[in-house]
């Protein structure tokens, strides 16, 4: 549904020192700017106030309530951030952040106020709205822990086991694939993903040494797999779609499965 971004160039998105001040204080703000700010706070105030089928926090409207704020208070060169372009991309972290809380609705109504502020916010920063916007990453899902008793109910002992040897296996067979490809891809996200998996490989195999008859899905693993998975969405975008990347990633996918605990795996 929605997106992380794919990391523009830190000098673009990097918090900037702050100038020297000067005896005429702040540079005021341009025309063009003001105009844009108060019409992106405009926008995400209509689209923190639509009716959302929210299942659990509802915290998107909030966060998108801030970003308006944030845009609004701009608009009268009063910044959040050090300049216009970067209290820009402060505004687009409140979007982004409002379409990763877990089990939030997004309708087509709020879509549509949220792609109306982003083009703007673009204008302002010059940067592409998909390297600012979160637009095709999935929404986090709120997966209440299983208690002990479903665990005990839903798992023997060999099957757990096949389980987590399965998922080690695909996160292995993944570490080897992005390790050879980073050595030609030349490319900072891909080194940093080719380490966080190998980091995630090792706590996993530590987890799963660990792991207590009756244990059930290993949390933290799953939990890693989560986070590196989204960092996947945001590396491999629409204009990139690599397919040894795309490949990669399903391996993470199927693997999550497995340290969820889904038995069908074992049928396939």
């Amino acid at each position: 549904m929605n997106a992380v971004l794919e990391k523009p160039p830190a000098k673009v998105r990097g918090r900037k020192a702050a100038p020297a001040a000067s005896a005429t204080g702040p540079a005021p703000l341009a025309k063009t700017d003001a105009i844009l700010f108060a019409e992106v706070g405009d926008f995400l105030a209509l689209a923190s106030s639509t009716d959302e089928d929210h299942a659990f926090s509802g915290e998107s409207d909030r966060l998108l309530s801030i970003g308006a704020m944030i845009a609004l208070d701009a608009a009268k060169g009063q910044f959040s951030n050090t300049d216009a372009e970067n209290t820009a991309y402060d505004v687009a972290a409140c979007i982004n952040s409002a379409r990763l809380v877990p089990d939030d609705d997004e309708s087509v109504e709020r879509t549509l106020h949220i792609n109306n502020a982003a083009e703007r916010l673009a204008i302002i920063t010059g940067m592409q709205v998909h390297r600012m916007i979160f637009t095709d990453v999935p929404r986090p899902t709120r997966t209440p822990a299983p208690t002990s008793e479903s665990k005990h109910k839903q798992f023997t002992q060999d099957q757990r086991n096949e389980l987590h040897r399965l998922a080690y296996a695909y996160m292995e067979c993944a570490s080897s694939v992005i390790s050879q490809y980073a050595e030609h891809a030349n490319s900072e996200e891909v080194f940093a993903i080719r380490d966080l998996l190998g980091t995630y490989c090792e706590s996993t195999d530590e987890a799963i040494k660990a792991a207590e008859p009756g244990d059930g899905p290993l949390a933290d693993t799953s939990a890693d797999l989560s986070k590196i998975i989204n960092l996947f969405h945001a590396v491999n975008d629409d204009e990139r779609s690599d397919q040894i990347l795309h490949g990669v990633n399903y391996l993470l996918m199927s693997a999550k499965r497995m340290v969820d605990g889904d038995l069908g795996v074992l049928d396939e």
